[in-house]
């Protein structure tokens, strides 16, 4: 019953401010604490709650480092394999992959702990790309004949970046990537233009043009690909959140009176069901009070209907200040408003409503005249049904009003 609940004001005696709680926030905050909890779990799970942490946006985070991570270690065994066939110097791979691993762990750390939010790009996003492609440009220089295998990191970089960045940093990064290959090549072959290449060289340098003319081509694709993925993801989120917006309007159009921001009936005849459920299993006492505004139908007639509906909302915002946080003031019909007030005893409800009325009395109005109600306050008995208790309060309203309205009478 707790995610049903909803409680749109608050009666407070002392005159505080109203706090509005829906039925969705309460609901959330309820699931927000459940998850903060810790829980027993197995030590596999230890470890991966250990590795991962407890924050959603931290856990994406470091699954998305991951994904790096585990492209940089697949990487590394295929350099091993070009050291295993004599294509790389074993010091300069142990530099890079040492190198690799430090950074790695570096960015995970500042992920992990929380370094990175504080950051404009708290993935790292940009950063790690551009590491990455500074990674795939020097495992080019130093993989001798096997070296075409960096050109494939190099595209997985910028497709990593998809749903994160947007196509203008994207294109960016295609740029710097064409640029860092282009002189990876000239520094590649800078030595052996000034000592005067051989036939061997000359091939290799053919080989060489053919890569970058092969990154030329599809560097700009997989960059193209990339914006066009970041821009789908950003348009479904566009839409999510156009979605959520709509959704929270329709339940708060389903749930509050449009005119006044009170509770509406459909809203309030759910609420007394449940408190009503609540009182049978507690024995809690359970008190409705049903209020009419006297002579509003001389108001509409005199002023007009929009003097009409201003002396509503003036009746709503002096009642809200007197709302407690158990209580339920509602948009009954008309001119009609309902409070359902649990654990409360009918004098207490007696008093909270004469409270009422003393400050509608003083409540200014715009057509400057004098605001009074007429009120029914009933209590619910044992075995009673909440709709024999609301009606016993309509009749003791009526029974205000045929003695002379601007008073409260109590059921007995």
């Amino acid at each position: 019953m707790a995610e049903t609940s909803f409680v749109p004001v608050q009666w407070h005696g002392d005159g505080s401010e109203m706090k509005i709680h829906t039925r969705t926030r309460v609901a959330r905050s309820h699931h927000a604490a459940a998850e903060s909890r810790p829980e027993r779990a197995e030590p596999a799970g230890q470890v991966l709650f250990a590795l991962l942490g407890n924050d959603a946006k931290t856990r994406l985070r470091i699954k998305q480092w991951s994904i790096a991570a585990t492209s940089y270690a697949s990487g590394g065994m295929v350099l091993a394999i070009n050291y295993l066939l004599g294509w790389v110097d074993a010091d300069q791979l142990a530099a890079l992959l040492g190198i690799i691993a430090v950074l790695q762990a570096t960015f995970y750390v500042a992920l992990r702990s929380g370094l990175s939010a504080r950051c404009k790009d708290p993935s790292l996003t940009v950063t790690q790309i551009i590491t990455g492609i500074l990674f795939a440009n020097w495992a080019f220089l130093i993989s001798g004949p096997g070296r075409a295998v960096a050109l494939m990191p190099m595209l997985l970089v910028l497709v990593f970046g998809a749903f994160l960045l947007d196509w203008k940093k994207i294109a960016a990064l295609t740029v710097v990537a064409l640029a860092s290959f282009s002189a990876s090549i000239v520094a590649l072959h800078w030595p052996r233009w000034t000592t005067g290449p051989g036939s061997s060289s000359a091939e290799e340098w053919s080989q060489d043009l053919l890569y970058f003319a092969s990154a030329v081509l599809l560097l700009p694709m997989a960059g193209v690909l990339a914006a066009q993925v970041s821009r789908m993801h950003a348009a479904l989120r566009a839409q999510r959140g156009a979605l959520g917006t709509a959704l929270d309007e329709v339940r708060r159009l389903a749930e509050f009176d449009e005119l006044t921001g009170l509770a509406n009936r459909r809203h309030a005849t759910g609420y007394l069901s449940i408190q009503h459920a609540h009182a049978i299993q507690s024995g809690a006492g359970l008190s409705v009070a049903l209020i009419d505004l006297d002579n509003f139908k001389r108001i509409n007639d005199t002023l007009g209907h929009g003097a009409g509906d201003n002396t509503l909302r003036a009746f709503a915002d002096a009642a809200r200040p007197l709302m407690r946080a158990s209580d339920l003031m509602a948009r009954w019909g008309g001119e009609e408003f309902l409070i359902v007030m649990p654990n409360t005893p009918p004098e207490q409800a007696y008093k909270a409503a004469l409270r009422l009325l003393e400050r509608i009395r003083a409540f200014p109005l715009e057509h400057g005249g004098p605001l009074s109600f007429s009120a029914g306050i009933a209590q619910w008995k044992d075995g009673e049904p909440i709709a024999d208790t609301v009606a016993r309060a309509d009749r003791r309203m009526y029974a205000a009003k045929l003695a002379g309205r601007n008073q409260v009478c109590m059921a007995g």
